[in-house]
């Protein structure tokens, strides 16, 4: 038992433990307050400078470069901030005039030292850098921080891989889905698709990774960027894959690829008896896949005694076309049920109430 004198003690000292932590608060806002200003003032005469870079043109950039790049090394920590929100927004001539700078500075080598550092902090401004630099040569050693302790660096290193890797790199960002040290997968599938087409083949060669996640954020990213010629092979993964996570993420990338091949193992996806899930997804990617001789199968769905299945066939319907609209017209009439009639009855009227809404806002504009 407590002793009431140590309680009686110990809430006469709360509220000096409460005033302490007050002042800690305030005087560490108080501290870096003055550190910002400080640099804003050490960086106040080399902005001009920096303006004038963005805005001069090709011929006229080399003084101000070399001006610039031979500033002190605390001006330069005091502008760099600038620098890389500046790196974010512009583009063309005034992005690539910065990237010259960083590199005159010695920027990107400094930078990749950086990643070795003990300083978890200092590790991730690193791999932001190199990101926004996009620099190919950092490639393997961002690689490397994939599996970093520090879950934001390893976030961070994602991010830049996304921005200046390339085919080497897609095996560790898919590794890096599993493991003790993990990425999220939607940080994955984000860099994989900034990577672009030339990373194309490397991300199919994940649909045989023995993880289930690699494999379905593989397939996402097919499908996200439109890879079309890999559709058989997304097919076959809805229709074979043990992993119900896989079997939703190919539907859905069906759905997005739109082509012929996708209908049939779409059409399979959507039987009864067949995962829950996966059957909303595939009804919805029916919609998506724009076939019209999928309009009596979804027809069929409006009565399906899962409501959402019923919804999805509905809202896919609607997507088909003249074609789907006179299925729905149908089974509002209660050709096909009282329940198939509601659901066509739901989304006729919302598309009408959709259709009034576009037509104020075009008379709006």
């Amino acid at each position: 038992m407590i002793p009431p004198g140590f309680v009686r003690g110990a809430l006469l000292c709360l509220p000096a433990l409460v005033l302490a932590l007050s002042l800690l608060i305030v005087s560490n806002r108080f501290v870096r307050r003055v550190q910002q200003r400080r640099r804003e003032r050490r960086a106040e005469p080399v902005r001009g400078l920096l303006l004038e870079l963005l805005c001069a043109e090709e011929d006229e950039q080399s003084e101000l470069l070399n001006r610039l790049a031979a500033v002190d090394k605390r001006t330069w920590t005091a502008l760099e901030p600038s620098l890389t929100a500046l790196l974010e927004k512009v583009s063309g001539a005034a992005r690539t005039a910065l990237i010259r700078l960083y590199e005159l500075r010695g920027a990107p080598e400094g930078a990749v030292a950086d990643l070795r550092s003990h300083s978890a902090a200092r590790r991730g401004r690193a791999a932001q850098v190199l990101g926004q630099l996009s620099h190919r040569a950092a490639e393997p050693a961002l690689c490397r921080l994939l599996t970093d302790r520090d879950p934001e660096v390893r976030l961070v290193a994602t991010r830049a891989l996304g921005r200046s890797g390339g085919a080497e790199s897609v095996a560790h960002l898919l590794e890096s889905l599993h493991g003790s040290r993990t990425v999220p997968p939607p940080s994955v599938t984000m860099a994989l698709v900034s990577m672009g087409p030339e990373v194309q083949r490397s991300v199919a060669a994940g649909l045989e990774h023995p993880e289930p996640l690699a494999r379905a954020v593989a397939i996402e990213v097919l499908g996200v960027t439109g890879v079309v010629s890999r559709t058989s092979e997304i097919a076959r993964a809805l229709r074979e894959d043990p992993s119900n996570e896989v079997r939703i993420k190919a539907a859905r990338a069906l759905g997005r690829l739109g082509m012929p091949e996708g209908l049939q193992p779409l059409l399979d996806a959507v039987a009864p008896g067949q995962p829950l899930a996966l059957r909303i997804v595939g009804t919805g990617a029916l919609g998506n896949l724009g076939a019209v001789s999928a309009t009596d199968r979804l027809a069929e769905l409006l009565g399906d005694p899962d409501r959402h299945v019923a919804g999805a066939a509905a809202r896919s319907l609607l997507r088909l076309g003249p074609a789907g609209h006179a299925a729905l017209h149908e089974a509002a009439a209660g050709v096909r049920g009282g329940s198939a009639a509601a659901q066509a009855g739901a989304a006729l009227s919302e598309a009408a109430v959709q259709g009034r809404h576009d037509v104020r806002v075009e008379v709006a504009l």
